[in-house]
Formats: C-alpha cells, sequence, structure tokens
C-alpha cells in the first residue's frame, strides 16, 4: 500500500499497476495477487488506511478544546493533498473508489456537523446562519483549496482568507476567559 500512494504521488493514478507496485515495492508483481484479489482490492485497501488516517486526525482535531479551531488547521493544511487530488482523480474513473469516496465524504460530515453541535454555540442571534454542518462545510472546502493550492504552489489571497477565517471563529469560539486568543 505504501508503494501504491508513492507511485500515485510520483507519476499518478492512472500509472499504478500490478508491475509498477510490485517494482516500486521491491517484489515480483505476483505477489500483488497473492494479497489482493484484483488491483481494485488494493486500491480500496490502500484507500481506506489513507481515510483512517483522516479520520484519525478529524476525530483529534474535534475532541480538542476549541475544535473549530483544530478543525480549520486541520483542513487547511490537508494530510499528503497531492495523494488526496490523486485519489479523487481516480474516484472519477473508478467505481469502487468513487462509492468508497461519497460514502466516507457524507459520514465525515455527519461526524463533524454532530460532534461540532456538541460544542457549537446555540444561543447566538446568528445561530441559524453559522449551523454546525455549513460552518463545517465552508472550513472544509475553503481548507481544501488552500491545501490544493500550496500543492500546486498557489498562495495568492491565502493570508487575507487566513485572517477572515480566523475573524469568522474568534466571533464562534473565542478563547476561555483567561486563555490568550490564538490567530486561525
Amino acid at each position: 500500500m505504501d508503494a501504491v500512494e508513492a507511485v500515485m504521488r510520483d507519476k499518478g493514478y492512472a500509472a499504478v499497476s500490478a508491475r509498477s507496485v510490485a517494482e516500486r515495492a521491491g517484489l515480483n508483481y505476483q505477489l500483488v495477487f497473492y494479497y489482493f484479489q484484483g488491483m481494485d482490492d488494493l486500491l480500496l485497501a490502500t484507500y481506506r488506511r489513507r481515510t483512517q488516517r483522516v479520520l484519525d486526525g478529524l476525530e483529534q482535531a474535534l475532541a480538542s478544546d476549541r475544535p473549530l479551531h483544530a478543525f480549520w488547521e486541520a483542513s487547511s493544511e490537508p494530510l499528503d493533498a497531492a495523494l488526496t487530488m490523486e485519489f479523487l482523480g481516480l474516484s472519477n474513473h473508478n467505481e469502487i473508489i468513487g462509492a468508497e469516496t461519497i460514502r466516507f465524504g457524507e459520514f465525515m460530515r455527519r461526524l463533524v456537523a454532530e460532534k461540532l453541535s456538541e460544542k457549537f454555540p446555540q444561543n447566538t442571534p446568528e445561530a441559524s446562519v453559522f449551523t454546525p454542518l455549513a460552518t463545517s462545510l465552508v472550513l472544509a472546502n475553503v481548507g481544501a483549496i488552500i491545501g490544493l493550492e500550496n500543492t500546486l504552489g498557489i498562495s495568492g489571497g491565502h493570508a487575507a482568507v487566513r485572517d477572515l477565517v480566523g475573524w469568522c471563529l474568534e466571533r464562534l469560539e473565542p478563547p476561555a476567559k483567561g486563555a490568550s486568543s490564538v490567530g486561525a
């Protein structure tokens, strides 16, 4: 699975084959089929391992004292954005990975909305607009774009967006009394 990720990062998802993976891992390509029934099984196992790492990081962020801030940081500094782009591209061409992407994406949205609703400001005039689901989608998607653009070398406007998001987060999730405010 490490070899699959390495090939995807270096040459793109279209270059992933039993031979390219085995070569990268220093193995005979027949061994790929000893451990996995086919390439779809290997790709799915690799993708699930990756999504588990993303989920672990997200759960850690959501368990923090300031989950909105931590969620923003996790979203705007995504784990291995180049690999994410490759899996997203693959999901457009591989029905199994596409279905897993939808399943994982919907699961993550429900999880984040549920976890944030436990700590989200309820008694504010903005509560009907700044719902946990809407806020998490904005943070996740704006953060993902910033992370993906950083991977490509694009950074124009990112500092201003980070300042804007930080300003909003300070209003939605101010520091505890006596704690210092940390920028987003």
